[in-house]
């Protein structure tokens, strides 16, 4: 299946513009191509982690914008190491077993 390159990130980073985006599946992110992706490993519906985890949310922010000031070839994607580990919603989901 060929990528699907003309993703709203890529036209701005066209201008100059720097970009990123967040991400929670590796497989969909490869085959879209963002200029450039960080990777979070939670739920979808909790991107940012357990409602209420203020500092949680703040640190995959923070994390995410860092990459930002990095040097990154066009389509990387960085695993941030933030990963699920409050119960098996993330797996279900994945299997499409979330109910």
């Amino acid at each position: 299946m060929p990528a699907v390159r003309g993703t709203a990130p890529r036209v701005i980073d066209e201008h100059d513009l720097a970009t990123i985006s967040l991400t929670q599946v590796r497989e969909i992110t490869e085959l879209v191509m963002p200029s450039l992706a960080c990777l979070v490993e939670h739920p979808f519906g909790l991107t940012m982690g357990v409602a209420g985890a203020s500092a949680t949310h703040r640190a995959v922010l923070r994390a995410c914008l860092a990459e930002v000031e990095q040097a990154h070839a066009a389509g990387t994607i960085v695993d941030l190491g933030f990963h699920w580990g409050h119960d098996d919603l993330r797996h279900r989901q994945l299997r499409k077993q979330a109910h």
